[in-house]
This record gives C-alpha cells, sequence and structure tokens, in this order.
C-alpha cells in the first residue's frame, strides 16, 4: 500500500462530530486508501466482482465505469497513488434533503496510470495530479470501511 501522511482533521469536523478523533481519521485513510488499491487491482486485471470490495454507492459506480470502459478499449491500466496529504473535511450537501453537514477524507497527490495493450506491451504513462473527496463509512463483509460517495464538487462548509 502507498504510504499515507497522517490525517489532519480540520477544526470544524472535531466541532460538527466529536467522534472523529485521530484515530477514527487514520482509520479511515488507511481504509480509503486500501479502496484505492483494491480499485488499482480491479481495474488492472478487469475484475467487476473485485471492484465491489474496495467500493459502493458513488465510489463502485466509477471504479466500474473505468473498468468497462478499458475492457471495450481492449487495454489494461495499472493505477498507482502516491499520497501527500489527507484531511477530513467538513461538506455542505448538494442537497437540502441530506444532511446539514457532511464529513469525508481529502486524499491528495499523484496518480500514474500504465497502459498496456493486450499482449502486455506498454502503450503509455502518466503521472498526473490525484485530489479526491470520499465518504468513507460504509461497512465491507470484512469489517472494513468501504469508499462510498464521491464529494470532490461539493463546497466545504464554513
Amino acid at each position: 500500500m502507498p504510504a499515507l501522511p497522517p490525517v489532519a482533521i480540520a477544526s470544524n469536523v472535531s466541532y460538527f462530530n466529536s467522534s472523529m478523533t485521530p484515530q477514527v481519521a487514520a482509520h479511515m485513510g488507511h481504509d480509503a486508501v486500501l479502496d484505492l488499491v483494491i480499485e488499482a487491482e480491479a481495474r488492472r486485471a478487469h475484475n467487476l466482482k473485485l471492484a465491489e470490495s474496495g467500493a459502493t454507492g458513488d465510489g463502485l459506480t466509477e471504479f466500474v465505469g473505468v473498468i468497462n470502459d478499458d475492457i471495450a478499449a481492449g487495454k489494461f491500466v495499472l493505477k498507482v497513488y502516491s499520497f501527500n496529504s489527507a484531511t477530513l473535511n467538513l461538506f455542505l450537501p448538494k442537497f437540502s434533503s441530506q444532511a446539514s453537514r457532511l464529513v469525508g477524507l481529502t486524499l491528495s497527490g499523484t496518480a500514474t496510470l500504465i497502459t498496456r495493450d493486450q499482449a502486455g506491451h506498454v502503450l503509455s504513462q502518466t503521472t498526473s495530479p490525484y485530489s479526491k473527496s470520499w465518504s468513507v463509512g460504509a461497512v465491507a463483509p470484512d469489517g472494513h470501511l468501504l469508499i462510498d460517495q464521491d464529494y470532490t464538487d461539493l463546497r466545504l462548509a464554513p
């Protein structure tokens, strides 16, 4: 698994939810990175069932979408992450019918995509910035937390 720096907790998160301790934040960070590693392996192997063990909801929809795109294009993609920051943030919900505030984990760093053809030849390798915010709270059958909803397009709460 890629190294993850200590997960910072925005001050408004602790005010909103006092159970968000450094231990809880570290657990959420660890499991989110584990889920991204599962997603990367599922993508490399074109394994839709494996993707289900790393995400649910929006996260699973996104992961399955790229796997299906890769299958349709006849390519295999390995995604390698490197993280330089992780923060629990408080977000405003998209719709008024949701909770008043949402706690999400923002991971920032880089993602390297190595694309291979069906014979295993490298077609391309690109590294780009990675910054996404996820809810990490659904529980997998094995007990680890799953990436759930994508909060990347939500506004931070004041």
